[in-house]
């Protein structure tokens, strides 16, 4: 019975560890059930699908799925969505006719394992940093009247990608946060929670399994940390009530923001009460909108 319980242990830890590395692929029946929609087009957007061929970091290629939406009038900003875990293109784009009336350019991208994009592994922004810094590349060459001035929008697990992301970059003009976490190790621990799965030894074991298997550090991802690095005026947008990011890890961020304002005082943290994961901006549609619109005029960016 003990080998038994053993091996049923190390099981569960192998189906999470494998689930954190392979997230279901958003596709156009789950889309259109979920969400809907299945382009910008049912949200009235014009825009233009394009692929983006990069480097992993294994050297092979890689061919990432994206939309383009310009904006009406001609504009020289451009904001770089990015959605969370087990999302695409198609979930992001809730957040595009906000940016599309403020006057930005829109590429929703569908992440490395995500959506139409290929391959084989999400690691919250260990291994994406350089395909999405290739991406970056290829816009600014493909669009540079249009991306002169270019922000990174991460959702969730899209914000620890920016923020890992915009860490190794200069040429970065803002980076907007919606539903960030502190650490990944804390939102896997709120996320099992939510789902019910016994203990903190599940979790720890699920997290040195998926290094083993992939080579991915995934307890080192600590976008709270990363924003040390990031030389861009930050917006971090936490729900009072997410589940993902408990009090400890709303006071780490709180202290990351606060350490910001020296380097780049147009950052700030916005607390929105009694929100959840992701719904601050329906909740509090007004002042999401006022607050996005004035964090990016003190960018310069609006």
């Amino acid at each position: 019975m003990l080998a038994a319980g053993v091996l049923l242990a190390l099981l569960a830890a192998a189906m999470l560890a494998w689930s954190v590395l392979h997230p279901p692929r958003m596709n156009d029946g789950k889309a259109l059930w979920l969400l809907k929609r299945l382009s910008p087009g049912d949200l009235g957007l014009t825009f233009q699908p394009t692929d983006f061929h990069v480097r992993d970091h294994r050297g092979q290629t890689l061919r990432l799925a994206a939309w383009w939406i310009p904006s009406a009038a001609h504009s020289e900003r451009c904001v770089l969505l990015l959605h969370g875990y087990a999302d695409a293109k198609v979930g992001a784009i809730a957040w595009a006719p906000l940016l599309h009336e403020l006057g930005w350019n829109v590429l929703a991208l569908d992440l490395p394992a995500h959506g139409e994009s290929e391959g084989r592994l999400a690691t919250a922004g260990l291994f994406e940093r350089q395909p999405l810094g290739h991406v970056i590349d290829e816009l600014r060459a493909a669009r540079p009247m249009e991306c002169r001035r270019l922000a990174l929008f991460g959702i969730s697990y899209g914000a620890a990608v920016a923020a890992l992301t915009a860490a190794g970059r200069d040429d970065i003009a803002a980076v907007v946060l919606e539903s960030p976490f502190a650490s990944f190790r804390s939102a896997l621990r709120g996320h099992c929670d939510m789902l019910g799965l016994p203990g903190r030894w599940l979790q720890e074991m699920a997290l040195i399994m998926a290094r083993i298997g992939s080579g991915a550090d995934l307890g080192s991802v600590q976008p709270a940390t990363a924003l040390e690095a990031v030389r861009c005026p930050v917006l971090a947008i936490v729900g009072g009530e997410d589940p993902l990011v408990d009090e400890p890890d709303r006071q780490r961020l709180a202290r990351a923001m606060h350490a910001r304002s020296g380097s780049a005082p147009a950052s700030q943290l916005w607390l929105a009460a009694g929100s959840g994961h992701l719904t601050a901006m329906l909740d509090h549609e007004a002042e999401y909108r006022r607050r996005v619109g004035e964090f990016l005029a003190r960018c310069g960016l609006e």
